[in-house]
C-alpha cells in the first residue's frame, strides 16, 4: 500500500511539473549567420519573427517584425567595413576602436537627429554598443543601436508600428527594445 501511494504521489508530482512547464511559452531564438564569419543570436520579443530581406557577400538587411502591425518594427543591417580592420588585418570590434573614433560616431548620430541621447552599453556577452534614443523629427522617436564586430558595422533601428509613426515609440517599447538588443550574442562560426 505504501509503495502504491508513493508511486501515485510521484506520478502526481511529475504531472504537475510537466503541466507547469507546458504553461510557459517557449522562447523564440533569432539566429542570423553573417557570411560564415559569425552568428548573431538573441531572444526575440514575444510574437516577433526574424527574416532576411536582402543578403550578399558583404551585407545583410533583416527585419524583426510582429504580426501585430501596431508593434514596433525593427530593421537590422550588417555591412563589412574595411575601415574597421587593423593595419595587421585583424578584424576589430567597437571595443577595440580608439576613444576618438567612438566619440566621432556619437557626434555623427547627434548631428543626424532632431534631438538625441547617445550612451554606451554592453551586451550581456561583453560587446560594446552605442544606443541612440532620439527623435528623427519632433515627436517621432526611434532607437538606433550601433556596434562593430569582426569589422562588420551592425546597426539596429526600431521604429513605431504602422499608423503610429507620428507618435513614435513609447518609453515601455524603448525599454523592451533595448533589453532585447542588449541580450544579443555574437557567436564564432
Amino acid at each position: 500500500m505504501k509503495k502504491t501511494l508513493a508511486m501515485l504521489l510521484g506520478i502526481m508530482l511529475l504531472s504537475v511539473c510537466v503541466l507547469a512547464g507546458a504553461e510557459q511559452p517557449a522562447e523564440t531564438l533569432g539566429t542570423l549567420s553573417v557570411n560564415g564569419s559569425f552568428r548573431i543570436q538573441c531572444r526575440l520579443p514575444e510574437g516577433y519573427n526574424l527574416s532576411v530581406l536582402d543578403a550578399d557577400s558583404a551585407s545583410i538587411i533583416a527585419s524583426v517584425t510582429s504580426e501585430d502591425a501596431s508593434k514596433p518594427r525593427i530593421t537590422l543591417s550588417i555591412a563589412f567595413n574595411d575601415s574597421f580592420t587593423a593595419e595587421d588585418g585583424t578584424a576589430m570590434r567597437l571595443n577595440d576602436l580608439p576613444a576618438e573614433t567612438v566619440e566621432a560616431m556619437k557626434n555623427s548620430f547627434l548631428e543626424q537627429m532632431y534631438s538625441a541621447e547617445v550612451k554606451e552599453a554592453e551586451t550581456a556577452y561583453g560587446t560594446k554598443l552605442l544606443i541612440v534614443n532620439g527623435e528623427i523629427t519632433e515627436g517621432s522617436r526611434i532607437v538606433d543601436i550601433w556596434s562593430v564586430y569582426k569589422s562588420y558595422e551592425i546597426e539596429v533601428v526600431a521604429y513605431a508600428g504602422s499608423g503610429l509613426e507620428a507618435e513614435g515609440l513609447t518609453e515601455e517599447q524603448i525599454a523592451m527594445i533595448i533589453d532585447f538588443l542588449s541580450d544579443m550574442d555574437f557567436v564564432e562560426a
